[in-house]
């Protein structure tokens, strides 16, 4: 099993995202058999969250998933590997794979 990590943010545009104060939710974090699983489970976290969430600071919402190495493992000097990210706009719900694990 690994641990992953689902960062949830919301804003009025993707140009809004970094400058919208109290954007990010508490990190959400799961225990998972594969990436696969925790790209579905980050899915269904977020299209919850977006079914719940009202107003104009909900247009665009972004969850960023990551799997969690176990202690003293590194990679590129991190103690994490970013997977990638759902997005949820006004075109629809998207998966944006991380350009790290483009490169696995």
């Amino acid at each position: 099993m690994k641990t992953y990590n689902l960062d949830l943010r919301h804003a009025s545009s993707k140009r809004r995202l970094n400058a919208t104060p109290g954007n990010r939710l508490e990190p959400l974090k799961n225990r998972l058999a594969d990436d696969s699983a925790a790209i579905d489970w980050a899915q269904a976290e977020l299209l919850d969250f977006a079914r719940r969430a009202r107003g104009d600071d909900y247009q665009y919402v972004e969850g960023a998933v990551t799997e969690l190495l176990p202690f003293g493992t590194l990679i590129d000097g991190k103690d994490y590997r970013r997977l990638g990210r759902w997005v949820c706009n006004a075109d629809g719900l998207v998966w944006r794979d991380s350009m790290a694990a483009m490169e696995e």
